[in-house]
């Protein structure tokens, strides 16, 4: 057994942080612009006499692609733990890529009927198979190639992929809504991202085909010590491990969506337009993307678990403050609410791949931790946006859904609480 990971050289370490980074750089980018060009695909792909009813088609789309991802993940998990990460995060980009691209090109209503919503459909699945695998790939193969004591940081930068993605793809709407006229991001402008996204992920394709699998996968397929059915043994050893995963994941995610679909909320409640509420939006995803980074080497000096339960609990106590700051319209009363919710959000986000992947046993660790985030993030986090949308319509409150968020960090505290520390985990048991 290796004692630890192999310490490899600066440029690998390089490499192997822009091949872990560039797939779920981009699965972000692409959920972010969905997100923040939400109103303007509702009125291309569902038109109708209420712009409420549309949003709601739009964001419904939005969270059927997340459905495809425990799919995603049980597949590309078998290949992940059964061939390796490397040869899994190949396909992986190269779905989600194909499927940016069905984006960017997908006909309108008003050209193909109901043949235009149908592919935006098949597009968002796709995105939503890939990611099924991506987050799962990206984390174990930069955690299992971290330098020993660093593995906090490395997952905080897997994470901050993400959130770059994130601001990355807000950065490209805002640009566009300020520089072109409504008229022209209802034609052609709302395509834009998406093509962008879809060259990316391409390029993607040529850096992770640079490098070989991680030095704990290599050697168990030197000795012929991998699972040759990755999702019935990950059941079986790591059962309750993906349990808690779950529930590590649901407060989290519900959160982290609701904080994504900020940029849609802001412009329902507020009469700023969509590219100030973006802009603002982007401004505390900064700070959000900074602050991970710190709290993921802290995670490495004083443990995980302390900083994970902190964060937890910031979660829940800053969801219903944040959401009445951001319902008052203010610009300035905005901002301060999205950076309650942005560190928050954060605190927790600096330790959480690594404690997620920590948890897994090295010979289903893709699989299981595909199997956990995946379905958790299916069931809470895609239709997070929906919900709250539909509890605002239903219940004619701007803050019902801080109580539905609320709630699921509450429950994510919970876990946090009861999962044991594991900075000191070998990663190739």
């Amino acid at each position: 057994m290796l004692t630890d990971v192999a310490q490899p050289t600066r440029t690998r370490r390089t490499h192997v942080i822009a091949a872990a980074a560039v797939g779920t750089t981009l699965e972000w980018y692409d959920f972010s612009v969905y997100a923040a060009l939400a109103t303007w695909i509702a009125a291309t792909f569902f038109p109708s006499g209420n712009p409420g009813v549309s949003l709601l088609s739009t964001l419904a789309v939005f969270g059927v692609g997340f459905l495809f991802r425990p799919l995603g993940a049980v597949v590309f998990g078998h290949i992940g733990d059964r061939y390796g990460r490397k040869q899994s995060l190949g396909l992986t980009i190269i779905v989600m890529g194909v499927s940016t691209a069905l984006l960017a090109v997908a006909p309108t209503y008003a050209v193909a009927g109901v043949f235009g919503p149908a592919i935006l459909l098949m597009a968002r699945c796709g995105q939503g198979f890939s990611g099924g695998g991506e987050f799962a790939g990206g984390a174990s193969f930069l955690i299992e190639h971290a330098p020993e004591g660093r593995r906090g940081f490395y997952g905080a930068i897997h994470y901050m992929a993400l959130i770059g993605g994130n601001l990355i793809g807000a950065g490209i709407v805002a640009a566009l809504s300020f520089s072109l006229t409504q008229g022209q991001m209802e034609t052609w402008g709302w395509r834009v991202p998406f093509a962008i996204g879809a060259v990316a992920a391409f390029a993607g394709v040529y850096i992770r085909r640079r490098l070989g699998d991680t030095p704990a996968m290599e050697e168990a397929k030197e000795q012929d010590d991998v699972a040759r059915a990755p999702f019935t043994e990950a059941l079986r050893s790591d059962g309750r491990a993906i349990l808690r995963g779950i529930g590590l994941v649901v407060g989290f995610t519900i959160m982290s969506y609701t904080y994504v679909n900020m940029q849609s909320f802001i412009v329902t409640v507020s009469d700023l337009p969509q590219g100030t509420a973006v802009a603002l939006y982007s401004l505390s995803l900064t700070v959000q993307l900074l602050l991970i980074g710190l709290v993921g080497h802290l995670s490495d000096r004083v443990g995980r678990r302390p900083v994970l339960i902190v964060g937890a609990a910031l979660m829940v106590v800053a969801t219903y403050p944040s959401f009445r700051l951001v319902s008052s319209g203010s610009a300035g009363t905005i901002l301060v609410g999205l950076m309650l919710m942005a560190v928050s959000i954060a605190v927790y986000a600096g330790p959480f791949t690594t404690v997620i992947t920590e948890l897994m046993s090295r010979r289903t660790r893709f699989t299981s931790l595909a199997v956990s985030y995946g379905f958790a993030v299916a069931v809470f986090g895609g239709t997070a946006g929906f919900v709250v949308a539909w509890l605002q319509r239903e219940m004619d409150s701007v803050l019902a859904p801080a109580v539905f968020s609320t709630v699921a960090a509450a429950i994510t505290l919970v876990t946090a609480l009861t999962t044991r520390e594991t900075r000191m985990a070998r990663i190739d048991d």
